[in-house]
């Protein structure tokens, strides 16, 4: 399971730019699930950059960037101030 941070931004449908950040659940080279307070609605083609940390330790951080679809959307309450709800992401 990796988790790290993730940047991600998509346009809505009144054609405005939105942004959020969050942690990433999962990440595979099929999607990923990332735990965020603000998240796309399903079906909405988004970007994700995800921090890939110390992979390997001497690189340091190394961006990825990728394209996707917003699979499903979890809203759960926040527990102790962490971040529960996420989105499903496929690229």
């Amino acid at each position: 399971m990796l988790q790290t941070g993730v940047s991600f931004w998509w346009t809505n449908g009144s054609g405005e730019q939105r942004q959020g950040e969050g942690r990433s659940r999962d990440v595979s080279e099929h999607g990923a699930f990332v735990f965020a307070s603000c998240c796309p609605p399903v079906g909405t083609s988004l970007t994700l950059k995800i921090d890939l940390e110390g992979i390997p330790d001497e690189i340091g951080r190394l961006p990825v960037e990728v394209e996707g679809e917003v699979l499903r959307v979890e809203q759960c309450p926040a527990e102790r101030g962490m971040l529960t709800g996420g989105f499903a992401v496929q690229y």
